[in-house]
């Protein structure tokens, strides 16, 4: 054991998954997901999930968490990893984490999580302020709650005004103090050092993966896998019914067309998603290495 975690990301279809397992199995590791999607319960067609035979004998963590009706979010996760991570370490083996969720990511450099917890009655008067006054009640609540200052976020976006409405309620502080102190946090992982290794691909050979990853989904029944879980889940999360792959099937039973417009729109959608990640890793993860993949 060196101390390190070693950190393998990239952007969706890279190969990080093949990459991890081989990296794993010559380091004496074990490997901690950093997915959002992979800790859903019968989500594996279309998050890619490796299979039990497929890991050859390396064991992954964080995967298969909680059921796709269950609320998941970055806190739960920092949990988990934390436990993951001290299992590995107390076994003297090393760890890999993999993955490419941003913000899941992000909570192995920097503080994710303020602590902030919210009371039940807060959520329901902002919630409850929002459907019957609207958005822009929000948005003066929060103001006035900043000394008249409009907060440095982005004040058209509802998930955001919503969040730091409910969090300066719940503390009784401006939104400022909320995010002065946030500041000062230190990451959930700072006692660990970290090595990071960025995957990349031409984009040529990333489009053409993302296209034949995406039509190996659908005919290996990524639409049987999305109705089994509309049946038997009353209520997806939003994350689970968002994610790509499940929201164009979704949509797709609804509005049945050919599967290769399905496989057309999920890969177009990828795509698009890629674009981003590629931007988070630039601006959000402090990388040391780059290893381009052929």
């Amino acid at each position: 054991m060196d101390g390190k975690l070693y950190v393998i990301t990239g952007c969706t279809a890279v190969g990080k998954t093949d990459y991890a397992i081989n990296f794993a199995i010559e380091n004496n590791a074990e490997i901690v997901s950093c997915d959002s999607l992979l800790v859903y319960r019968h989500m594996d067609i279309g998050t890619a999930k490796p299979k039990p035979v497929d890991r050859k004998g390396i064991e992954h963590h964080c995967v298969d968490l909680v059921e796709p009706s269950e609320k998941f979010d970055v806190s739960m996760f920092v949990e988990a990893a934390k436990k993951a991570i001290d299992s590995i370490v107390s076994s003297r083996k090393n760890v890999v984490v993999v993955g490419g969720s941003g913000f899941y990511l992000k909570s192995f450099y920097h503080p994710v999580v303020d602590g902030i917890k919210i009371p039940r009655n807060v959520n329901d008067l902002v919630n409850s302020i929002y459907a019957n006054f609207g958005f822009e009640k929000l948005v003066a609540m929060l103001i006035s709650t900043n000394d008249g200052i409009c907060p440095p976020i982005d004040m058209k976006n509802p998930r955001r005004v919503i969040s730091a409405l409910k969090r300066c309620l719940a503390c009784g502080k401006t939104f400022d103090a909320v995010q002065s102190n946030f500041a000062s946090l230190d990451s959930p992982f700072k006692q660990y050092q970290k090595h990071t290794i960025l995957l990349e691909r031409s984009q040529e050979d990333l489009r053409l993966r993302i296209w034949e990853r995406t039509k190996k989904m659908l005919y290996g029944g990524l639409i049987d896998e999305v109705k089994f879980l509309l049946s038997n889940y009353n209520q997806l999360s939003d994350s689970a019914k968002n994610a790509i792959g499940y929201r164009e099937t979704i949509n797709w039973l609804q509005n049945s067309t050919t599967e290769d417009a399905l496989v057309d729109k999920i890969s177009q959608n990828t795509l698009k998603l890629v674009k981003k990640q590629k931007t988070w890793f630039k601006k959000q993860i402090p990388i040391d290495e780059k290893i381009i993949l052929r």
